[in-house]
């Protein structure tokens, strides 16, 4: 416990690691590796983004989270994935992120990437609760800060976590998000200064992924990924069966139709769901079934039928204006060292938009009905091996 305590309160902004792998542990689960430890390589990569709701305690919606118990249930699923970005595993007083990963690591998912726990110091009590698992090697990572949080998201350091994943010598360029929650029990003017606040957020967001783009060379992205995802608490449905409730301002256009435009700054901005569905399935606040949840949710969301957590692919289009100033640090794709002398055909990497899934995670036999108040969302990505001419 003590080397993961010290690898969290390491100076550094944010931590990057490799744990070892336990063969014995891996072969006991049926995941395949090679005699090395490392996870066998595939065409397919399968990724998930979560919000765990995993609270420091003593927080609570009804009584009780069951927080342990839920991470007892969600660790046996670990092996489905081979990336996966949490949303909301705090570190405050309690050690399941550390407990996270190093059960990851034990089904092959080695590589972690998790923003650094505020000082003592700090105006925050808590971390972003952002944590990327990988079982491929994440041989870059950032992570950003937001500037702002308000209302009950003002003691934690919301941001974006980024990792550039090597998968069959091609890339993943990974960004993983939370930005700020609205509040529908607090008062009107909270409610509207929490919608400007992510307004900015998303701003932020979008500088971050900008500058990192300027300095990653055109041909990796191109034959590579770019996804951002994560929990955005933007409703895809305008906040449809909130407003039912609650005073909501209007204005000229829905705050997912502004997530849109200003995404597609960077180039073409694909919302993996909307790409499968033509629609948006709920994510959120979908209590009317029996299956579903009656415990984790607040009385203020209870039912509110959101769609909050998106994965989003970019297509970075170079000759917009957002790079012009900075087209001169633009590099060619370069070859790793080992592989100068060899020439590869390489295919485009690609999302299978039809393998997207909207992970509910319900369970039976406990006193809560899902892991999370949220639902997962995952989706596969082809990374073709190469071939030599």
């Amino acid at each position: 416990m003590e080397e993961y305590e010290n690898e969290i309160n390491d100076e550094n902004k944010y931590i990057s690691k490799e744990i070892p792998i336990d063969v014995d542990d891996m072969k006991e689960m049926n995941i395949p590796f090679n005699q090395n430890g490392t996870h066998q390589l595939r065409n397919t990569v399968k990724i998930l983004t979560y919000n765990f709701f995993s609270r420091p305690p003593p927080v609570n919606t009804n009584g009780n989270d069951y927080k342990d118990s839920r991470f007892n249930d969600f660790i046996e699923l670990l092996p489905d994935f081979d990336i996966i970005c949490f949303q909301e595993v705090f570190t405050t007083l309690n050690d399941r992120k550390h407990r996270m990963i190093r059960e990851g690591a034990k089904v092959g998912l080695k590589y972690y990437v998790s923003a650094k726990v505020p000082s003592f110091f700090s105006k925050y009590i808590s971390d972003s609760g952002l944590l990327i698992l990988s079982r491929y090697e994440i041989i870059e990572n950032d992570c950003y800060d937001y500037y702002l949080n308000v209302s009950g998201d003002s003691v934690s350091k919301k941001g974006v976590l980024y990792a550039k994943i090597k998968i069959n010598n091609r890339y993943l360029f990974l960004f993983n998000t939370h930005l700020q929650s609205t509040y529908f029990d607090e008062s009107q003017t909270k409610i509207n200064c929490t919608i400007q606040v992510r307004t900015g957020q998303i701003e932020e967001l979008i500088n971050f992924v900008y500058n990192k783009l300027l300095l990653i060379p055109k041909d990796q992205v191109k034959r590579g990924c770019l996804l951002i995802v994560g929990d955005f608490n933007i409703d895809a449905h305008d906040n449809k069966f909130a407003k039912e409730r609650y005073l909501i301002p209007k204005y000229s256009i829905t705050e997912y139709e502004l997530l849109r435009q200003k995404l597609s700054k960077l180039g073409t901005a694909i919302d993996l769901m909307q790409k499968k569905y033509n629609d948006h399935l709920y994510t959120f606040g979908t209590n009317d079934k029996p299956e579903y949840d009656k415990v984790l949710t607040g009385k203020a969301d209870f039912n509110l039928k959101q769609t909050l957590d998106y994965m989003w692919e970019i297509i970075p289009d170079y000759n917009l204006d957002i790079y012009k100033n900075g087209l001169d640090k633009i590099c060619n794709f370069i070859f790793d060292d080992e592989e100068k002398d060899e020439i590869y055909e390489y295919e485009e990497s690609k999302v299978i938009y039809e393998s997207l899934k909207v992970e509910e995670f319900l369970v039976k036999n406990k006193p809560y009905q899902q892991l999370s108040d949220h639902f997962g969302v995952s989706v596969e990505l082809l990374f073709p091996s190469r071939k030599k001419f």
